[in-house]
């Protein structure tokens, strides 16, 4: 009799649902990732299309105002199609909105692309937070939440580095490239791993508020345009200016009232009731407020008022910011232990202050070696605020009231960030037009160190074998760049200033308010 062949053990199928907080964290990442390379390299990116600093704004408010349309709308696609579909779906346009980006030639096309690609990822981050609440498994939580965290903290110290590395080793165009293959990487992934959850019968769709959302991005538009003209028109002296304000400030009233009594609302605003919702809401604006001006005013600084190279300020002001980040590790093992949770968000906006002073204090002769101390600092900004506010913010809410919180929160996020591109390039423009001017009066033959630079300079140029007048016309060149420098260093400075008494009061804030932590 022969020995019964042994049945072979069944092979043990892989666990896709388990690599979920993994993708999650893959899809936050390039969403910040990509804002924080814009906003990085928004100068170079601007010297590529030829754009103006005003086309420069616009472009960065195409993004944020398509963003938020795609936030008040996500909740009706993800009824209809559910959140992986959704998910993958954004990542693939996103891609797609990449390479029309890098493709760009003109301003308005760049505009066109970017407002394409806000649409589809600026509600990734209220997406994949919502989906972590309601669609993966309790015991699986806590590793997407730390993924989430790590994802959100390295991705802008990241974005410095690898930006750095493409417009030093290829074009301003790779800038919008590099992350396409991952954007398609993490819409394929999220197909075979994201729960299939969301999606309703008909009959329970909450409706697409087409006019709503139409109202409330034309009111944002408005705004906009009110933020770029004031440094060009008075205020008080526009009727334009205060139309458009006025008209603003009546849609924004009127779409609140709207989603306020509407009974299945894009927004639940009956949210805002809670006491500790609002104090969080308002130090996210700060907070998205200050990172932002820190990472456009940054490369200004260095580039413009240092003298470092595009590449180097990439790789040295990245370095800094993500050895800072490497404390998030004993952040999520201790963070926990600290009983009154909004020290740290008083201690973040302590770094936060002090890290902008510190810049308000260095000369253009400084070395790299005194800038490390407040670009670390800059790197561990978002673990002393953004964790424990978040932490606090939407604790007292269940499933369907969490995800209404966090999308209003994500709105308030692209609102923010917009809101600081435009007002801190602005700022810089017109700091940089005054410092010229009061440079320019110092220019003039009654000043004798003005006279001393120009002969001594002149006669270099004349011993490298130039004629007297081509020497002369070299060196006014050469000390309209060292002006040209010099203004830029002091608007930067002037920037810092204005990010440190923000810093200042939002850490009294929290320290004041009883319902942070």
């Amino acid at each position: 009799m022969q020995p019964a062949t042994p049945i072979p053990a069944p092979r043990r199928s892989i666990d896709f649902a388990a690599f979920a907080p993994l993708v999650l964290g893959l899809v936050i990442a390039i969403d910040y990732f990509d804002s924080a390379l814009f906003s990085f390299f928004s100068s170079y990116i601007a010297g590529g299309v030829s754009a103006t600093a005003d086309e420069l704004i616009w472009a960065s408010s195409a993004y944020a105002l398509c963003a938020v349309l795609g936030i008040l709308q996500e909740h009706a696609w993800v009824e209809r199609v559910g959140y992986r579909r959704y998910i993958a779906t954004c990542m693939f346009a996103f891609g797609i909105g990449g390479i029309c980006a890098a493709l760009a030639e003109t301003p308005i096309q760049l505009m066109l692309a970017r407002g394409f690609q806000g649409y589809f990822v600026g509600p990734m981050l209220g997406a994949c937070r919502i989906l972590i609440q309601v669609g993966i498994p309790p015991q699986r939580q806590p590793s997407a939440l730390s993924s989430f965290a790590v994802s959100v903290t390295f991705a802008g110290a990241l974005a410095s580095i690898i930006g750095a590395f493409l417009v030093t080793h290829f074009e301003w165009r790779s800038l919008f490239v590099v992350s396409v293959p991952f954007a398609a990487l993490a819409g394929i992934a999220a197909l075979r791993t994201l729960p299939d959850v969301g999606d309703l019968e008909p009959h329970e769709r909450t409706e697409p508020h087409y006019v709503a959302c139409i109202v409330f991005a034309l009111t944002q538009a408005a705004l906009q345009v009110v933020v770029t003209r004031t440094r060009f028109e008075l205020f008080s002296g526009s009727p334009t200016l205060i139309g458009l304000t006025i008209a603003s400030v009546a849609g924004i009233a009127w779409f609140a009232w709207h989603q306020w009594r509407h009974p299945a609302p894009l927004m639940r605003l009956s949210v805002l009731r809670e006491s500790s919702f609002q104090a969080g809401l308002a130090l996210y604006i700060v907070f998205y407020y200050l990172s932002t001006g820190m990472s456009l005013l940054l490369p200004r600084l260095m580039e413009g008022g240092l003298g470092f190279t595009v590449g180097d300020t990439g790789y040295f002001t990245g370095s800094m910011s993500l050895l800072g980040a490497l404390t998030i590790f004993l952040h999520l093992k201790y963070a926990r232990r600290v009983k009154r949770q909004r020290w740290l968000v008083v201690s973040g906006f302590a770094f936060a202050t002090l890290s902008a002073w510190w810049f308000t204090q260095i000369t253009p002769q400084v070395d790299r070696l005194h800038l490390v101390v407040p670009l670390v600092l800059y790197g561990t900004i978002p673990l002393f605020v953004m964790l424990p506010v978040g932490g606090m913010t939407f604790r007292a809410f269940n499933d369907d009231a969490f995800a209404h919180s966090y999308r209003l929160k994500n709105l308030v996020r692209q609102l923010a960030i917009s809101f600081a591109t435009a007002t801190f390039i602005a700022l810089q423009q017109h700091r940089i037009a005054l410092h010229e001017t009061r440079l320019s009066e110092a220019t003039t033959p009654s000043n004798p160190g003005f006279v001393q630079a120009l002969d001594a300079l002149t006669r270099g140029f004349v011993a490298t074998g130039h004629a007297a007048a081509e020497a002369h016309t070299m060196a006014l060149a050469s000390l309209a760049r060292v002006m040209e420098q010099q203004a830029t260093f002091m608007a930067s400075l002037d920037g810092f200033e204005v990010l440190a008494v923000i810093a200042v009061l939002a850490g009294i804030y929290a320290a004041w308010h009883r319902r942070i932590g």
